[in-house]
């Protein structure tokens, strides 16, 4: 009986490894309940001793010690150049709660009971974390822009360049620009301050910016020479030649790929007041008035007979009312902006690259591509017929009856039918119609008097009374 109460109770070392670890079960959760929310010790930040902490005291700290931190300095170099930004600057600011949040988490990878060997080593080796940061990144990539301006260079694209003659065109290649590499050079900065608040330097990142056009991208389209060429002369006021530079230049270096068609009215645009135009002599319902924009009919109507010189596809083309004086009848082409337009399609298997020039009073329009080896091209008019120009008589009775007075010039109409040949090696190989044409006739208009005179006896008589009274 003695025996088997001794087996029944329990040694005294098993009793006290108990108590031992119920105590420590209990310290442990004592010290679990208060660092929950609290950072461990050893743990530093900006050279505060945050350990022991709570996040609301921790952060309270932490603001006033990085109160001053807008002045803390990054230094970028480039080329052995060095250039330093304030925090402030580049839109750089603590961010407190990441931060703090991270000072709690350090140390608490593990399970609560099994954390206690890297707290010790906290306890003795203490660590220094670095704060974290927000960087605006709109701010950030203005100031490096701005900062950084004599980094940036812009592209040079490749350019068509002509030689001496206008006869052959060569290619100027493009030039790289560079610029900031905002991304990379934002993404080093977070690195080097995740590393070190020590007189931080990050290097900055330039990136190569490609030209939009390259000379590889010109040479693609095949313009090597002058495939066509028309030149009409320019007379007329100040506001006509103004009127067909500002035309003129529109159109100057335009490319058209091939395949595509031009039109004129949507490359120039509307010709009016507020798009800079003057007003100048046009030709409305086939009578010569000022109007804005005169003048711009001959730049259509040049580049018109280039188009028909290179044996390209007309789409749209009308002829004036009336004959203009720097074409022969059927050479001309009309335009007004919203009906009347001037179109072609580029039928060739290359780019076409359309000039214009002004020499003194010489308009000149040139098509540039590449040639078709033979090809000879010729453009002529028959059956032209001379519409006479007639007179229209208005009578008045401001004129004596029977006297004749000219008001206006009137000037003949035409008809006439153009062709177009196109010859290989002296080969005719087409013949086309290109078009048939009328030009009204402008009368010439005559003021004719109806006003009936005094007759000359009696005018006597009554100049003599007159001359008897006065004496």
């Amino acid at each position: 009986m003695v025996m088997s109460e001794a087996k029944k109770s329990l040694p005294r070392w098993t009793k006290v490894s108990f108590i031992l670890l119920l105590i420590l079960l209990c310290g442990a959760f004592i010290d679990y309940l208060y660092y929950r929310d609290r950072i461990y010790a050893g743990i530093f930040i900006a050279d505060l001793n945050l350990g022991g902490k709570k996040a609301a005291e921790a952060k309270k700290l932490l603001t006033e010690k990085l109160a001053e931190m807008d002045e803390q300095t990054v230094t970028f170099v480039w080329d052995e150049q060095t250039q330093v930004k304030t925090f402030r600057e580049l839109g750089i600011t603590p961010d407190l709660d990441s931060t703090i949040k991270a000072a709690l988490n350090t140390g608490r990878q593990r399970l609560h009971l099994f954390r206690y060997p890297e707290r010790i080593q906290l306890a003795r080796k203490p660590v220094q974390l670095l704060p974290h940061f927000i960087i605006d990144q709109t701010l950030f990539a203005k100031n490096l822009q701005e900062t950084f301006t004599a980094v940036q260079e812009e592209p040079v694209n490749a350019s068509f360049k002509l030689s001496a003659d206008r006869k052959s065109v060569t290619i100027e290649p493009d030039k790289p620009g560079r610029t900031v590499d905002v991304s990379a050079t934002y993404q080093s900065l977070v690195e080097v301050l995740q590393t070190t608040l020590r007189s931080p330097k990050v290097n900055l990142s330039v990136q190569a910016v490609e030209a939009e056009v390259t000379a590889a991208d010109l040479e693609s389209l095949q313009v090597t020479e002058e495939v066509a060429s028309f030149s009409t002369t320019i007379s007329g006021s100040a506001n006509r030649l103004h009127n067909i530079r500002k035309a003129a230049a529109a159109i100057d270096q335009l490319l058209v790929l091939p395949g595509t068609v031009f039109s004129f009215n949507e490359t120039v645009g509307a010709t009016t007041a507020a798009t800079g135009y003057r007003a100048a002599p046009i030709i409305q319902n086939g009578k010569i008035v000022d109007g804005i924009g005169g003048g711009i009919c001959q730049v259509s109507s040049t580049l018109y007979n280039a188009v028909l010189l290179a044996d390209l596809e007309l789409v749209e083309r009308r002829n004036h009312g009336v004959r203009v004086n720097y074409l022969p009848p059927g050479l001309d082409a009309t335009v007004a902006y919203g009906s009347i337009d001037l179109k072609f399609r580029n039928n060739r298997s290359h780019a076409l690259w359309l000039r214009t020039f002004i020499d003194g009073n010489k308009l000149t329009t040139t098509i540039y591509g590449t040639k078709i080896p033979g090809q000879e091209v010729k453009v002529y008019t028959t059956n032209v017929e001379i519409i006479p120009a007639g007179d229209k008589i208005t009578k008045t009775a401001e004129l004596p009856k029977g006297k004749r007075e000219l008001v206006t010039i009137g000037q003949p109409g035409y008809r006439a039918t153009v062709w177009r040949s196109v010859y290989y090696y002296g080969q005719e190989k087409k013949k086309e119609k290109i078009s048939q044409d009328t030009y009204k006739a402008i009368p010439n208009e005559y003021f004719v008097g109806t006003k009936e005179l005094p007759v000359s006896g009696e005018a006597g008589v009554k100049e003599e009374q007159s001359g008897q009274q006065t004496e």
